[in-house]
């Protein structure tokens, strides 16, 4: 009989929950390591932040510290509880722009890995010392690294 896998809880928060954090819920629900929902902070965010996702969630990575002050003020009590991520992305992208792709996952593997990658003890990862950024990891060349990503998450890289 197969163990079942501890799923953590992952929730994505952004502006307006169009672009980076619902690219990145995109990328990574997958993983069968984690479950993965995604909000804004907006009134007219695509999915609102709520309460309810707060308490959800085991762990929040925002794209800007504005983010982090807006649900602070609405939830105060909530926040100050939860082990809260700060990507520094800010809102210049497309949905599912390859540009996107490659930063985001640059930015999210010293924590939960590669969209693709095998299972991860997340929990670990967050307190463990953050890797320098980029894109190389691994000791795979960047380029390469981008070429991969991009075509497994069906995109392709213009050249140009």
């Amino acid at each position: 009989m197969e163990t079942p896998v501890l799923r953590t809880r992952i929730l994505f928060v952004c502006n307006q929950n169009k672009v980076r954090s619902l690219t990145a819920e995109h990328l990574y629900r997958a993983r069968p390591d984690l479950e993965v929902r995604s909000a804004g902070t907006a009134s007219f965010a695509k999915t609102q932040l709520s309460r309810e996702l707060l308490n959800w969630s085991e762990v929040i990575f925002v794209f800007e510290k504005d983010q982090i002050t807006a649900m602070t003020e609405r939830f105060e009590d909530i926040v100050e509880k939860k082990k809260i991520i700060c990507l520094g992305l800010p809102d210049k992208f497309e949905y599912k722009s390859p540009s996107l792709v490659v930063k985001l996952v640059s930015k999210l593997d010293p924590y939960l890995g590669r969209p693709d990658s095998p299972p991860k003890n997340v929990k670990k990862a967050m307190h463990a010392k953050k890797p320098t950024d980029g894109a190389a990891t691994k000791g795979m060349p960047a380029k390469s690294f981008a070429r991969k990503l991009l075509s497994a998450v069906g995109l392709s890289r213009k050249r140009g």
